[in-house]
């Protein structure tokens, strides 16, 4: 399957939640919080299923539909934004997390950029990533 992103990301952070890593087949997701009519399917399809997180929320995971590989999730409120697995990108060399999150679940050995944000779990207020991502970007 094959989308265009119509617009950078509002922000960009890793995920080190256990459920991540398992969802990734690696030790963290790379995610980018993008508006609902900035992400364009251009051909193939998704499939969708529901997980349920550990606080109970049924969050909606949109995967392709040939090969499984995760491509968004949806927040639990709906909403107008998606969080985009940014490894499914074709050029991935701009991007610099600003934060990570469920940090307590990282591998030890891994080493976020020095002035990430680092969160031991979901932030409540995802405003600080947004703005230090602004920062990164020298959008701020």
């Amino acid at each position: 399957m094959r989308y265009r992103l119509l617009s950078a990301p509002f922000a960009v952070y890793t995920c080190h939640c256990t459920d991540c890593q398992t969802l990734s087949a690696s030790v963290f997701s790379l995610n980018g919080v993008v508006r609902a009519d900035q992400l364009e399917l251009v051909s193939g399809a998704l499939k969708m299923w529901l997980r349920t997180a550990e606080s109970g929320n049924q969050i909606p995971q949109h995967v392709c539909g040939h090969c499984g590989v995760r491509i968004f999730t949806e927040p639990p409120d709906g909403g107008g934004a998606r969080t985009l697995r940014l490894g499914t990108l074709d050029d991935t060399t701009w991007l610099i997390p600003a934060a990570g999150i469920y940090m307590k679940s990282a591998q030890p050995w891994v080493r976020m950029p020095e002035g990430s944000l680092l969160f031991d779990e979901g932030p409540t207020d995802f405003m600080p990533i947004v703005v230090r991502w602004r920062e990164i970007m020298g959008l701020a």
